[in-house]
């Protein structure tokens, strides 16, 4: 009887030293710690403690930290409050959603995929008041200046030149790409920027040049008799898709807009267009 006493005493003085022991390692930590962390601090003995006073779940219980299950060779369980906590610190100091490219980037793949599993990019996006940019070419509703610069200045900075639009693409930042036409044309940004251009490789195709005059004289027959800009899609379905990318590449669309003294197209809601 008094041995059995004498042992209860003892486990209770452990639990004592365990649980000391545990509040100090874990007290900046939320979530349970795998095997492999405690090791990395030199905590191997406390882990075997816990294992054999009770186990990891009863005493993440105890001392109050999540506990998270985990399986041999598997990542912790995703939950929100890990998403949250993750994003809020790959978040920072952002202005709109990063791309695929750049979680990729970031060595994030798996939080990408628990923030698609766990509400997806729209929910967490206007959680942490986002824009989320369309990546397809010409949507600018998101761009301003300000954001542009912000945006596409690190790709510029990294590269050390003027991005091609496959590297625009790949950063994620194909609209930002088509945003610039509407704030004065990739060469006024390019030049913004103090870089130059992609250097070519081999013979350039011979191509008439578009200059100023040029485009001036051929935007003039082409809206005679209109007091409306074309969209980019009538340029197009009249065979003048290369006038209208003249035209944005030299200045932007809305200095050739105000040049010529034509209103901005009206944007017409898809849903609306087939209403009586």
């Amino acid at each position: 009887m008094g041995s059995r006493k004498a042992k209860a005493r003892a486990a209770r003085a452990d639990d004592v030293d365990i649980e000391a022991e545990l509040r100090r390692f874990l007290s900046d930590r939320p979530v349970w710690p795998s095997y492999a962390e405690f090791v990395a601090a030199g905590q191997r003995g406390l882990r075997e403690l816990v294992t054999r006073h009770g186990g990891a779940r009863y005493w993440a219980r105890r001392v109050g930290v999540e506990w998270v299950e985990r399986r041999p060779g598997y990542a912790p369980r995703w939950t929100p409050e890990r998403v949250g906590s993750e994003l809020e610190a790959f978040l920072a100091g952002r202005e709109v959603w990063p791309s695929r490219t750049e979680f990729e980037a970031a060595g994030l793949n798996l939080l990408r995929e628990a923030v698609n599993r766990l509400g997806g990019v729209e929910v967490w996006a206007a959680r942490f008041g986002l824009p989320r940019p369309n990546n397809s070419a010409g949507s600018t509703r998101i761009w301003d200046e300000r954001r542009l610069e912000r945006a596409v200045g690190p790709l510029v900075r990294r590269l050390g030149r003027w991005p091609t639009k496959r590297e625009f693409t790949e950063a994620g930042l194909a609209s930002a790409q088509s945003a610039m036409y509407r704030y004065g044309g990739v060469e006024r940004w390019r030049k913004r920027f103090g870089v130059a251009s992609v250097p070519r490789n081999g013979r350039v195709p011979n191509r008439r040049v578009w200059t100023d005059e040029r485009i001036a004289s051929e935007l003039r027959a082409y809206c005679a008799g209109r007091t409306e800009w074309p969209g980019q899609r009538e340029f197009i379905r009249d065979g003048k898709g290369r006038l209208y990318k003249a035209a944005s590449l030299h200045g932007g669309i809305g200095r050739w807009q105000k040049r010529l003294r034509l209103r901005p197209p009206r944007r017409t809601h898809p849903a609306a267009a087939g209403r009586p």
